[in-house]
Formats: structure tokens, sequence, C-alpha cells
């Protein structure tokens, strides 16, 4: 499948419109993240890890945020969560 799109080329001062294939649209997508990630500092990438895995973990229901702390932590969860209820004792 092939699919189009149509965009102003700074280049050339004009609209343009590009046409790729499936194959080309899926190099095109891994060459944009490549340079992407290539180009951010070390303080960007640490940002974009750090809200990308709250995002993903603040849609995780309790049970599975328990099983994902279990398997970082192994042994440690229970200290962790005994150092959570001291962080922030019930009322």
């Amino acid at each position: 499948m092939t699919s189009s799109f149509k965009y102003f080329n700074h280049n050339s001062m004009k609209e343009e419109e590009v046409r790729l294939n499936d194959k080309q649209f899926v190099t095109l997508k891994e060459l944009y993240v490549d340079r992407l990630v290539d180009n951010m500092s070390t303080k960007d990438l640490v940002r974009y890890v750090y809200d990308d895995m709250s995002d993903y973990v603040n849609k995780l229901t309790f049970t599975e945020v328990l099983q994902e702390c279990n398997n970082y932590w192994d042994d440690g969860l229970t200290e962790i969560i005994e150092e959570v209820k001291e962080i922030d004792p019930n009322d």
C-alpha cells in the first residue's frame, strides 16, 4: 500500500507531495526516532523516560502496579512498602 502526504517544502518554497510504500514508511519512522533520540541531551532522555514510565504506571490497576513493583524489587518489596508507610502514614 502506498500513502501520500502533502507538505510545504521550505527548500523549494512550494507544496509537495510525498508517496511512500509501507516499507518506506516504516524506515522513515525508524529514522525519525533514531535521529530524534540521537539529538536529545541526557537530561531530555531522562525526562522523556520518566514521563513515559509515569504515564504507563498511572494507567495500571492497583494489582498491576504491585505486580510490576514485585517484579522490580523482588525480595525488597516488603521493605519498600514499609518505607512508603513511614513517608505517608495513615491518618
